[in-house]
């Protein structure tokens, strides 16, 4: 787990209500996600994804293919060990660079559940807004509060 994954797993879990599988091994035969999380108090499971690249084409594509690589064969596998039930919802979030956030946006060919997040303002906890240590905290917003900005200003 290299450093940025770290700083995601920091934030995933700080509102002590989600749990981390890192490099779960959704199906044999295809690259392993960053993390399937799963939040119980809202019923979500999200496969997770970290990128620091300038130019994450690969991210792309798996993204283009998560139904099918990541989505069909991991909530059958939740449900048939007892973790989940088939009223649980399945996203997808996605941390890189914040200079490559609209470029991946262009590029994902149907983005309904894929939450595209700044890996800058994840790995930057010092600057996190206290709502971010809360089970108020919404992965799905596309933005990690921060201190002092117009959204955590608008939930306090």
């Amino acid at each position: 787990m290299d450093r940025h994954e770290e700083a995601v797993m920091q934030l995933l879990t700080a509102n002590g209500e989600t749990f981390v599988a890192p490099r779960y091994e959704v199906t044999e035969g295809w690259q392993c996600p960053a993390f399937v999380v799963l939040r119980p108090a809202r019923r979500q499971v999200y496969v997770v994804e970290v990128s620091a690249s300038g130019y994450p084409l690969g991210l792309v594509n798996r993204l283009n293919e998560r139904v099918e690589r990541w989505y069909a064969p991991l909530l059958p596998q939740l449900q048939s060990l007892g973790i989940t039930t088939a009223d649980w919802s399945v996203g997808c979030l996605v941390f890189v660079r914040s200079d490559q956030m609209d470029w991946l946006k262009e590029r994902v060919k149907d983005a309904s559940g894929v939450h595209v997040l700044s890996l800058e303002q994840a790995s930057s906890n010092w600057n996190w807004d206290d709502s971010v240590w809360t089970s108020e905290m919404d992965f799905e917003t596309g933005q990690v509060p921060q201190r002092g900005s117009l959204q955590s200003q608008a939930t306090h």
